[in-house]
């Protein structure tokens, strides 16, 4: 990474190529360059005095899944910074081709793991599971579908000490990340992640007291096929949370709702009764998205 020093003497030193043949365009150029570089760091100094007013808690977030990270990935700071965003994706928005070159990568687990840092639609996913969770039995067997980075497993387990976890995702970085994650938060003994798609759960029939189905169903073509192998799996008055965004057509999404009666009529359709449901918008860089939330029990 380039100190600020070596960058004022390089930005120097190529602009002086210039000055002897073009000197008024030189420090034209200079001038204007030196402006934009105070509008910049006037602008961080801003952010980051906005940011020493953070509560406690968000700094302790901050900490503790920053901390998360560098373990999980083995990775320090400069590398993690230094970690290439995946942009070989195509538009025809292919299952096999978004494994490939998306989901079998380190960078995968890492950008769905720093979400919890910064992202509302990331933490408003664990804000209503903790919403729910006493709802729950005291001992129990969840199963956590597309589990990524594994926060909400852990989470789980860290809140629900007697229950016993599974889990299934289609990355092999996700299965690695996880563990470690799990290994660290003290509760791997208690939950068993493996390598699977979601359309076809390796799990008999009435298996589990909580399914787990966040942010998942939209990764696959066909939504109903995964929602409905989840309520195969998930014992008779069992509970379900999911959630699923609308009008976010983004290209490792491959299945677009369009409005939340379209989720409430597949909830309906796969035999899951709601009990809880909230819609909320997000802003996502110049657009807004609304992401949706689902407590349902299998009938």
């Amino acid at each position: 990474m380039m100190q600020y020093h070596e960058f004022e003497t390089t930005f120097e030193k190529l602009l002086q190529t210039q000055k002897d043949l073009y000197p008024y365009a030189v420090d034209y150029h200079q001038t204007n360059f030196q402006h934009s570089i105070q509008y910049l760091l006037s602008s961080i100094l801003s952010q980051t005095e906005a940011l020493l007013q953070q509560p406690q808690a968000n700094w302790e977030n901050t900490e503790e899944v920053v901390g998360d990270i560098l373990y999980c990935a083995d990775v320090n700071m400069q590398q993690l910074f230094s970690l290439e965003i995946p942009n070989e994706l195509t538009a025809d928005r292919d299952f096999e081709d978004v494994k490939t070159k998306l989901y079998e990568t380190k960078y995968y687990p890492i950008s769905e793991h720093l979400n919890y840092i910064f992202l509302p639609p990331a933490l408003e996913r664990k804000m209503f599971i903790h919403k729910h969770l006493d709802r729950l039995a005291d001992t129990g067997h969840f199963c956590d579908l597309g589990f990524g980075p594994g926060v909400l497993s852990a989470f789980i387990l860290q809140q629900k000490e007697r229950w016993i976890g599974c889990g299934i995702d289609i990355s092999s970085y996700c299965l690695q990340h996880a563990e470690r994650l799990l290994k660290k938060k003290k509760v791997l003994e208690r939950c068993k992640l493996s390598l699977g798609d979601v359309r076809a759960l390796p799990y008999p029939d009435d298996t589990f007291d909580l399914v787990v189905a966040v942010e998942v169903l939209e990764h696959i073509p066909d939504p109903e096929v995964g929602l409905a192998e989840a309520l195969r799996v998930l014992k008779p008055g069992g509970y379900a949370i999911t959630a699923l965004p609308i009008n976010l057509p983004i290209l490792m999404h491959l299945y677009d709702f369009e409005s939340p009666d379209e989720i409430l009529a597949l909830y309906k359709k796969v035999g899951l009764k709601v009990v809880d449901f909230e819609t909320k918008e997000f802003q996502r860089q110049t657009e807004t998205f609304v992401d949706t939330f689902a407590l349902s029990i299998k009938l």
